[in-house]
């Protein structure tokens, strides 16, 4: 074995060790897989999301970890071609880095929206926010027939069982939110109410325009302030709004998450019984 590939296998054993400790249970996939994929189709949802359709053969036999799984999307690199990285390698962020300066590939990591094997076809949504960042500027100036890779990741979400559950997204979050909801109706698990409690926090209403989002999901707008600044106020206010759960999922910029999942903690659920994970950090460029 490579000492490459020992080092990764240290890393990401460190890793599971921490999340088995500080977190709910995730999805975890038994090894990885990494292929070339092309832009099926553009779809544009709102003037702040598109929905970019890939599709591979590889899609056709597909099995999702769980229904908020995130993949790495690498995009061609600075000399214009698309070059995948080892694909042997677990750490694929060192793998990139080691290649030719000209020859690494963007790679951004993204939630599935929907994969539908019949077609071998897989959606993701990207917010966009012109260029910067990576993959921003590759979303919007994707077009039918651009390659791409596509890299398996893992799934957060595997909290089918506890009764009463409260989620908590922004608007990067809002693709693996209904994703989950979806899987949820699929196997006739209660939907919104009592029993599941949803908050989606965005800057502007605007960016939830197409997203079919059920009408008891609690918005907050937070203008101009911070990620998490509006949901948190709300959440802290009252505190109705985060008594009895018995599991939560908040995800999203990674203030509002680690935000939301302290106040939890603080009212006196477990680490165990919540999953968090920041998509992105604000200052930072996004993942």
């Amino acid at each position: 074995m490579k000492i490459a590939e020992l080092a990764d296998r240290a890393l990401y054993g460190a890793a599971r060790v921490w999340n088995r400790r500080s977190m709910a249970a995730v999805a975890e996939r038994d090894g990885h897989v990494q292929f070339e994929a092309t832009v099926a189709a553009v779809t544009d949802l709102n003037p702040s999301m598109r929905r970019i359709t890939l599709a591979a053969p590889e899609f056709g036999q597909y099995a999702l970890a769980g229904p908020d799984e995130y993949f790495g999307l690498l995009m061609p690199g600075a000399d214009g071609r698309l070059h995948l990285p080892d694909a042997e390698r677990i750490n694929v962020r060192a793998a990139v880095a080691e290649m030719a300066e000209e020859e690494q590939p963007g790679l951004r990591w993204y939630t599935v929206r929907e994969l539908r094997r019949a077609t071998s076809e897989l959606d993701v949504d990207i917010v966009t926010h012109g260029d910067a960042g990576p993959g921003s500027a590759w979303a919007v100036r994707a077009k039918v027939g651009d390659p791409v890779g596509f890299r398996s990741g893992g799934a957060l979400y595997t909290a089918f069982d506890p009764a009463r559950q409260l989620f908590v997204a922004d608007e990067t979050a809002v693709p693996a939110l209904l994703a989950i909801l979806q899987e949820r109706s699929r196997r006739r698990l209660p939907g919104l109410g009592d029993a599941v409690q949803v908050h989606v926090e965005v800057p502007a209403a605007e960016m939830l325009e197409g997203l079919d989002l059920p009408a008891e999901v609690t918005v907050h707008l937070r203008g101009d302030e911070d990620p998490g600044t509006a949901v948190l106020a709300a959440l802290t206010a009252d505190p109705s709004l985060t008594e009895g759960f018995d599991y939560a999922w908040a995800c999203g910029e990674a203030g509002l998450a680690t935000s939301v999942r302290r106040h939890l903690v603080s009212v006196g659920m477990e680490k165990r019984d919540i999953t968090f994970s920041g998509y992105w950090k604000l200052g930072a460029a996004r993942g």
